[in-house]
């Protein structure tokens, strides 16, 4: 934990590389936010089916949506949202600048009690025979 999600439209102009800026949102999060980079698990979709407003002018989208369990103050929550904000803004400046475009970070919190999972150093390492 955190998930990060990043949607954005299919006429982006940017072709950037995921990695790259999911290791500068890691590192600034984990500053913002008290997260250890190595929780984050990320990725990215491009979106090529969507529709905006009334479809007459082109427009794009792009959401990052940063899952996480509760707890943290409105104060925090707001630090983290606008650090990612700064980070994706800038690796869409381009779309920015040529289409009507929105660029936004929403934050949703998890509930823990109804969260499940399980991970490789849970599972028995044994390999029946």
């Amino acid at each position: 934990m955190p998930h990060l999600v990043l949607e954005y439209s299919g006429n982006a102009r940017e072709r950037f590389d995921p990695a790259a800026l999911f290791a500068e949102l890691h590192t600034e999060l984990a500053a913002a936010g008290g997260f250890r980079v190595q929780d984050f698990k990320s990725r990215a979709v491009r979106m090529d089916h969507y529709f905006i407003g009334d479809g007459t002018r082109e427009q794009s989208f792009v959401n990052l949506d940063v899952r996480t369990f509760g707890g943290k103050s409105p104060e925090a929550r707001a630090a983290i949202s606008q650090a990612a904000l700064a980070v994706v803004s800038r690796a869409f400046a381009e779309t920015l600048r040529e289409t009507a475009c929105d660029v936004s970070v929403q934050i949703t919190e998890l509930d823990r009690p109804s969260f499940s999972r399980t991970r490789s150093e849970d599972q028995d390492s044994r390999v029946p025979a």
